[in-house]
Formats: C-alpha cells, structure tokens, sequence
C-alpha cells in the first residue's frame, strides 16, 4: 500500500464537488481522489477516478472502496453538501492516525445553521456504541487493512442498507488498540441542512417508512453479537410466575415529579380515573417541587386516599431514585407502572391491559405503545410509536441497538426491588429494559394506550448537541455494561462442569447456607431401618423434614397461587447454582434425603415434561457419574410439576440402585430389540452391543422397564419405544412414571453403560395417604420410595412401617402384572 491517503468524495455536482475536490488536491498527503455516483457521470474536474455505486450503505459499495484504494488510510465524505477543511486537518488526522493506529478515526466539526457557524462535537465511541445512528460527523479516516480484513471475515454478507454500519461493529470488535478513535479538536465545517430539533429526529428509527433499512440492520447487529458471544438465545428467556408474596395493591402506577404544576393534575386524575377489577394506588413522589406542584399533589390526596403523596428524605435522587423510593414502600402493588408527569393514559382500561398481559405471558415487564401529541392532545409526527422491531424471537437482542423499547413501561414489582433502578434521569428506562430483557420475558402491548405531550416545558424537546452527546453517550456505557453482562452470561452456560467441581460446590454450599446445613446436619442423625422379605430388602427413612414435600397440594389453583421456588427470582439470595448443558441450575436441595442431594432445574420456567428432557436427563447422568439421577412425574411426587427438573443424589442408598448389578440386572428379561429395522435404527446412533436394550424389571415389588446402553442418544430411541405405549388418562400431561437413571463401568469397553429404570405408575398416593385413624400413613412415593427408599415425615408411621407395609405401598402406586403384560404386547406388536 502507498504511503498518505486516498480520498473518496460523492458526486453532488460540478459546483459543490469541485469545491471539495479542489481543496484535497490541495494536500501533499492525498494520492488519489475518487467520486462516487450513482450512475454515469461526465465531469471537467480532473485527476479523479468515478467509482459508480448503488449508495454508500451497500456490501457493493464496500467492496468498490476495497477494489480501489491504494493507499494506507483513506478519506470517506458521507453526506452531499458543501464540506470545508479546517486548518492543517489532513496532516493532523494522518499524523495521529499513524501514532495510534485506529481502525476508524474521526474528529469534531463545526456546523452551519442558517448562516450561523456552531460546534457540532461528537462523542468517544465505547465498546458498546452500536447504535446504527452513531455519530462519527461526517468525515472519516479508515485505515485500509481493517477494511480487507473486515470482507475476509464478513464475505458472505450482502447487506443493501446496511454496510458501512457492519463495517463500524466490526471495527468495534477489532483487536487494535483504539479501534474507533475520537479526535477531540473540530478539524472541518460543514453545512446543516437537517434543521429539525432533537425531540424531532429522536424518533426516525420508528418511522414505517425505514422499516425495511432496520430489519436489515437488525440482522446485522444480531450477526454482531453471535461473533462476540452477547446474543440471548430466544428458547432461554425466564417466564416468571406473577403470584409471590401478599401486596395490598395488585398494581401502583408510579409517577416521579419536580415542577410539573402545570402537568401534574392532568397526570394524576388520568391514573385515578384507570376502572380495573382490582385494587390499585398512584404513588407520586414529589421530589422537592417548588412551583406549586406540591400543593397539587395534596389537594388530590385529600380528595382521593388511593393517592400516595412520596416526599425523599435526602435530595441527590434523579428519576431512577424516586422510583427505588416507590417500588420499595410497603404500599406499593404488585405490579408498578410508569406515568410520566406531563404524559397520560389514553384510555380507562390502559391499567386493566397491563396487569392482564403480565397474567396472560407471565411476564416480569410490560411495555405499552403511545401516540406523540401536542398540549391540547392533537398528534404530532411521527403518530403512533408501537416499536413494532420488537419480537419475541429477537426483541431482547435489537434492544441493544435502538435508543428506547417504548412506553408505558410497566414491572413485576419484587424483580424490579432486585434488580434496583440507576439513580438518574436519563436513560433509567432503558436501563431496566435492557437489564429485564436479558433474562426475563417482556410483554409488549401494540395498541395506543398511553399520550406522550411534547410542549415546550419537555425536557428533551430541543436539547444542545452537548447534552444530546452526553445522552447518547450514557446509553452507549449502559450498552457497553448490558453487552459485557450478556457475555458474562453466555460464558457461564457455555462452561463445562466437571463432577469434581460438582461436589467442591456441594460442600462450598453448605458453607454459606446456614438453613440447608443444618437440613444436611439433621439427615446424619435420622432413623433409618431396612426391612427384608425374602429376596427383597426395602429401606425406611424417618426424616421430619420432607413433610413441606410429602404434604405438599399439587392441584391446579394451589400451583397457580404460590410463587415457583424452582425460579431464580424465588429462590434465596444464599443458594447457589452452577450451570449444566447450557439450560439447567444445578442446586442444592436444602431438604435432603440422600447424603448429598441435587436438584437440577430448567433454567425458565416450563412444566415437568419427561418427552422433551430425556435425553438431556441421560447426558446429565453421564455428567454426574459418580450420582445417582431421578425423575418425579408431575402425578408422581414431584412437588413443583410446574418447573422442570430432575434430581441427584448419593448411590448405594436406595434398594433398587445398590442392588441393580448384584440382583436385578441377573433377573431382568430382554424385551429388544423388537424388529430387525428398529434395531438397525437405534444402531445408527451408536454401537449396540448384547446387553444392551430394554429389559423388563423381575423379582421386584412392582414391574419397571430398564433401558441399557452405551449413548444417551440410543437411550433416548429406547425410551420413547416403552414412553409411547405406556398408558396415559385423559387430561394428563403424560404418562405416570418415575425414573431412575445411573452409569455402570462396561466389563468389556472402557465406555460407561447407561442404565435407566422407568417405574410406570398408576396412582399418585396410596390409600392409606387419605385413610382416616390409625389406619393413616403420610408416605407419597416418589422415585426414592418407589425405588425401595420410603421416607415417613412422621414418627408414628416410621415404627408402624412393616415390609409388607413398605412393599405394599410401591406395588399398589405401581401398574400391575397385568397391566405390564399390556405394555410388553404393544413393544412386541408388529409395526404396520
């Protein structure tokens, strides 16, 4: 490459390019001048080269800047008006350039308005300056290399509209140093021909007319994102469940003021006329108005008790910190719903929206559409903003690139309460959307329902380029922070998880919890007794404190009306987790029944479905080899059938495992393979060897299928063989069952041999469950109890325990002979 820079200009016309050209040429440092047009062109400026191009915005206009330049750096002109160099600029960007060696580099400018000349200053660009309307002025120096290097990794893109902001993420990416680099001094003028005030360009973005150009730059940025490990897969969001706690109110509408006398009535009336099927307040917090706003507020208060008058013991709390004040007081609703104090709700049924759609998604934020209008309510441009680029597929991720997610903005109140509000008074909304949409659903609300007023008292009406850079330039560090944070998040899921670390952080866990230790404590001192019958041995547990979960009501108004301790926003600050496969928290269970105790949960919130999470449950085996892993059904003892899960714990403990190799492994019979082309089938999935298979369960209180192999993946096969002939009531999620699953060493490969019992069920709980008298006994089997385990909550039913009793109980939960012999005909039926 040549030494110096390269210049690429559009072509306006003769005038105004000439002029442009004139001065470059100008320069000892320029080498070549190019004109971009649009088509053929004939020009009398001399020494240039036409490039014809579609635009500056296309990968074909990227790929005709790299064909031609020929120099180290080069100059690119983006806009189509009269351009003059400062003092010295070429030498100065060259000078610095070749000192720090930027990526991008870019200075400040003056602008002309109307014939007057103003600074127009720019802003640092941050690791998260990904907004597709960055500022970088006009005028910019890219070295050439980063532009070669940016096709060779970004070949396959084609982007119509979206090129040069491809270019700028992938120089943000880029391994230099200072990468986009901000020239602090004002180096050229320029004339300003958009002449609209910054209330009026803030919302171009949202204009139907670019909606084409922001699909596009969407797809771009997701693409960004992917190549540095910040994009939220869609399937990992968190529903939350919105019943937890008591709250007085079902919702709070939240309105934060400081001189609005003008507003505030309006405001306030507009939340208090809201007609909902619930009970609702409006706290206002007046943070040290002087104009009159105050004496508003108490007039409405007197008049109407559902007003809650707020006033801040300490006066250093922006916006954000007056809604910490709200969402914090004891008064305030489940649901907390934003109402700025010059704005409205557009209609009476706004509130009644907001609080359905949390129920109706399960949402932990809501965000509302509103129409842009004047002081006497009549629309402005651009109408209506219903941010309809937000998907539920790719809304969190685009939510980095936009400068809003829309209003009213509405929150689950305990999360906000966790995640807290950055005490500002700018950008705290976005703030909290970002944070929210990394891990938790959002409702959004596409209809207009709420009234922003833009009057000349709005405080971001017409701002200063100053405050607009000091703005853009804190969402660009909230960017920068949510971007890192999504990283952060990725690397943890993405980690792999040895089985050492798994018991460091077992023991590292007790540490800290002082309430799941003393569980653990408790459980070294517990009665157990074993009970033997003939060739069977059963094993009974007193433990007291599995009576939460042995008395626990799984019907479903009971499950819809507690909070989800399975979900993270349930579950105590003190429990820890760690990560498995990608999508599950591995926990301590702070009610053990085994020595070491797991439970591993899907990360959001999805009910206990075998069908969908086998074949995970079979890789998490051979994760936890030196465990023992099980499943409770949603009928079959499992506690939260609203939450997925598993569970782990310490082998050799529960009969049915610490025998399997010595008794029932001898005494099963080998129901597969059924047909020749089933067995070709599940071979393509691994190496099938003799003992591999289903077998059916001999010799034990009730029948099992056991399901042996040396893949998860030819384990799975075998599985939905015996899961789609099993039984299933109308109205049940899926079959009864529960499972139990645990890696033997092969005796002829070093491969570990997948063992998996499936104990079909019947019923839920025995008889003597509901038997009234001494005829009474607590036990609701899960996988332990119908794997010869019983735990007794109570003393009484501990002694009373007999092993016909204990055996009794597993085979009347279980299916029958029958029942099983039904099973066994269908696994053998010919396939037609």
């Amino acid at each position: 490459m040549l030494k110096g820079l390269d210049c690429f200009i559009p072509y306006v016309n003769e005038e105004l390019t000439g002029s442009i050209v004139s001065q470059f040429k100008k320069e000892r440092l320029v080498n070549n001048i190019f004109l971009l047009a649009s088509g053929a062109v004939k020009t009398s400026i001399s020494d240039v080269q036409i490039i014809e191009t579609d635009g500056m915005v296309s990968s074909l206009f990227i790929n005709a800047l790299a064909e031609n330049v020929k120099s180290k750096y080069f100059f690119i002109y983006i806009k189509n008006q009269q351009l003059t160099l400062g003092y010295n600029m070429v030498n100065r960007f060259y000078s610095v350039a070749e000192s720090i060696d930027p990526a991008i580099l870019y200075s400040d400018r003056y602008v002309i308005k109307d014939g007057e000349t103003q600074g127009a200053p720019v802003t640092d660009c941050f690791y998260g300056s990904v907004r597709d309307d960055f500022d970088f002025g006009s005028l910019i120096l890219v070295r050439s290399d980063t532009l070669f290097e940016y096709l060779k990794e970004c070949h396959d893109d084609n982007w119509k509209y979206s090129a040069w902001y491809a270019f700028h993420l992938y120089a943000l990416r880029n391994k230099r140093r200072h990468s986009l680099f901000h020239l602090r001094e004002y180096l050229y003028t320029e004339e300003e021909i958009d002449l609209r005030k910054s209330g009026e360009k803030q919302f171009d973005y949202v204009d139907p007319r670019n909606r084409d150009v922001q699909i596009e730059k969407e797809k771009a940025f997701t693409v960004h994102l992917k190549r540095i490990g910040a994009y939220i897969e869609p399937h990992s969001v968190t529903y939350i469940d919105p019943h937890r706690n008591e709250f007085d109110n079902e919702a709070s509408v939240i309105i934060p003021v400081r001189n609005r006398v003008r507003t505030i009535d309006d405001a306030i009336r507009s939340a208090l006329s809201q007609k909902t099927t619930f009970k609702y307040n409006v706290i206002v917090i007046d943070n040290y108005s002087n104009d009159g706003t105050s004496e508003v507020i108490e007039k409405i208060v007197a008049e109407d008790e559902r007003c809650v008058h707020l006033i801040p013991k300490r006066k250093d709390l922006g916006i954000g910190g007056c809604w910490n004040l709200a969402v914090n007081d004891n008064r305030c609703g489940r649901f907390a719903v934003q109402l700025d104090s010059d704005d409205l709700y557009s209609s009476p049924n706004t509130l009644q929206m907001i609080v359905d759609k949390f129920y109706s998604e399960n949402c932990a934020m809501v965000i509302g559409s509103y129409r842009m209008c004047d002081f006497q309510l009549k629309t402005l441009p651009p109408g209506i903003i219903d941010h309809k680029e937000w998907t539920d597929d790719n809304g969190r991720n685009n939510a980095l690139r936009i400068n809003g997610l829309g209003a009213p903005r509405a929150f689950f109140t305990p999360l906000i309460r966790k995640i807290g509000v950055p005490n500002t008074s700018y950008g705290e909304d976005y703030a909290l959307g970002l944070a929210f949409s990394r891990k938790y659903h959002i409702g959004r609300i596409f209809e207009d329902i709420y009234l922003c007023r833009r009057w000349e008292g709005n405080s971001d009406a017409a701002l200063s380029p100053e405050k607009i850079n000091q703005n853009n330039c804190y969402k660009d560090m909230l960017r920068t922070i949510e971007i890192i944070e999504r990283q952060n998040l990725n690397d943890y899921w993405n980690r792999e998880v040895s089985a050492s670390e798994v018991h460091g952080f077992f023991f590292e866990q007790l540490q800290h919890w002082d309430n799941a230790r003393q569980h653990y404590d408790e459980l070294k001192n517990v009665c157990t007794k074993v009970l033997s019958q003939n060739d069977m041995s059963v094993a009974v547990q007193y433990n007291p404190a599995r009576m939460v979960s042995t008395g626990a009501k799984i019907d479903n108004d009971t499950i819809a009306n507690r909070p989800c301790f399975l979900c993270d926003i349930n579950r105590p600050d003190v429990q820890f987790d760690l990560p498995m496969l990608k999508k599950y928290h591995l926990l301590v269970n702070p009610f053990p029944i085994l020595p070491i105790h797991f439970t591993i949960a899907l990360r959001y919130h999805y009910p206990q479905r075998i069908a969908v999470s086998y074949l995970d449950m079979m890789n998490i085996v051979l994760n936890l080899d030196n465990l023992m892993v099980f499943y409770n059904g949603p009928l079959c003892g499992a506690s939260a059938p609203d939450h997925a899960h598993f569970q782990a714990g310490t082998r050799g403990i529960v009969p049915l495992e610490r025998d399997y190799e010595s008794k029932y492994r001898q005494l099963s019979s080998r129901l597969y393979p059924i047909t020749d082309e089933e067995f070709i089938e599940a071979s393509c999935l691994g190496i099938i060897t003799d003992d591999e298979g289903i077998f059916s369960l001999r010799g034990y209180a009730c029948p099992a299928f056991i399901v042996v192999s040396r893949s998860p993946e030819v384990n799975y096969f075998l599985f939905n063989k015996i899961y789609n002939v099993l039984p299933c009531l109308d109205g049940e999620a899926e079959p009864k069952m529960n499972i139990i699953a645990f890696t033997n060493d092969s005796k002829n490969t070093d491969s570990k041999i997948l063992t998996s019992i499936i104990i079909p069920r019947c019923k839920h709980r025995p008889d003597c469950y509901y038997a009234p008298g001494p005829d009474n006994c607590l036990v609701s089997p899960g996988s332990l109890d119908m794997g010869g385990l019983i735990i007794t909550p109570r003393k009484a039913d501990f002694d009373k325990m007999t092993v016909e009793e204990a055996t009794s109980i597993i085979s009347e939960c279980g299916i029958s002979s029958e029942t099983e012999m039904e099973i066994i005909k269908l696994l053998k039926a010919p396939k037609l």
